[in-house]
């Protein structure tokens, strides 16, 4: 009688164990997704979650988020898959930490005029640590495959549009599990390709567990044909080019909120087409690049007559209450590329016309 009483407990139990698994998905998958529709400024969803507990591994399929109120075709975040598991090599070690795969996200950074972008900001969460706080666990190990980076300005017309697709992205120790004692223990690389067929390479030394992150980054974009991005020229620059190639070299360091370093593009063989008189600093940039991050910006010119290289220092202290950091960066490195290209573009153009004269 107590043996067989025992059985019924266990067959109860086992029973009880499997409707837990079937239903746990389904409580995922609303609770991630009142997660991201109560974000602030955007709607969200994912299409599917689905459990492995016996790998201590769950997948997010097919999430999705947008902008309030925004007509364009392009979302703001999209991703076709998050597969997220514990790492076991750190168990081992007492530290209950994760690896993170994305594959094929995209990322598009819209622009808009400066006064709904102070409005976005101090009205949004960021949404960044909304998709934290769908991981379970602390992140050690992240890796981004097939990504896609993408720049949409729909204020010039025609709109203006660079993107970086095929990334690849791998970042080590974010948790610092390998306690290496060093100030920046986490490794990340990062290589894609651009419009234009530009290559670019990244590697960056970073501590993320700072509250503000310190960081050093050294980047390369090559190889880029002028030509694919008359559009960005045509509306930044204010000339067209028939042929050219950009190769832009940067480093950035941020150390204890103050940052440092500065863009440098090399154009070669340019040959410029409808060169217009409009020279005008544009203001929205002027005002957005001392508001931001208060940055100082000087350019040192070398004009072979087929090479011309420009040097944008960037200086800045981001210690400022209610910024967001990676908005802040993002917003440094926009305005110091355009200011780049026109100094740069600028200087090829006046050699190309010089070299005609002679």
């Amino acid at each position: 009688m107590v043996k067989h009483k025992r059985y019924k407990i266990a067959a109860a139990v086992i029973v009880l164990l499997i409707l837990i698994r079937i239903a746990l998905p389904v409580i995922l998958e609303r609770y991630v997704n009142k997660t991201l529709n109560d974000l602030p400024g955007y709607n969200g969803h994912v299409n599917d979650v689905d459990l492995s507990l016996y790998r201590g591994a769950y997948r997010i399929e097919g999430l999705l988020l947008e902008e309030e109120e925004s007509n364009s075709k392009n979302p703001f975040l999209q991703i076709y898959e998050i597969y997220l598991s514990i790492e076991w090599r750190s168990l081992l070690k007492g530290k209950i930490v994760g690896n993170v795969n994305l594959l094929r996200p995209e990322l598009n950074i819209k622009t808009a005029p400066e006064s709904q972008q102070a409005l976005e900001q101090s009205e949004r969460e960021h949404w960044t640590e909304v998709v934290k706080s769908l991981m379970p666990m602390t992140i050690n190990r992240l890796e981004i495959r097939e990504g896609r980076l993408a720049y949409l300005d729909y204020t010039p017309s025609p709109d203006v549009t660079l993107h970086i697709d095929q990334m690849y992205l791998l970042a080590h120790n974010l948790a610092n599990v390998e306690e290496s004692g060093e100030t920046l223990p986490s490794t990340v690389h990062v290589t894609g390709t651009s419009i234009g067929g530009g290559k670019l390479v990244g590697d960056m030394r970073i501590n993320v567990l700072k509250e503000m992150p310190d960081f050093d980054l050294n980047l390369k974009l090559t190889g880029i044909d002028l030509t694919s991005i008359n559009d960005f020229i045509e509306a930044y620059a204010k000339f067209d080019v028939e042929r050219g190639r950009l190769d832009m070299f940067s480093e950035l360091k941020l150390m204890d909120g103050r940052l440092e370093g500065y863009m440098k593009p090399f154009f070669e063989e340019v040959k410029v087409l409808n060169w217009k008189e409009d020279k005008k600093e544009d203001g929205f940039f002027r005002a957005a690049w001392e508001a931001i991050a208060g940055l100082f910006v000087e350019a040192a010119e070398n004009q072979p007559r087929d090479q011309v290289a420009t040097r944008i220092p960037i200086q800045g202290d981001v210690n400022q209450p209610d910024t967001d950091i990676s908005t802040t960066v993002m917003n440094v490195l926009r305005h110091a590329f355009i200011r780049a290209f026109n100094k740069g573009l600028e200087g090829a153009a006046t050699a190309e016309r010089s070299s005609k004269k002679e």
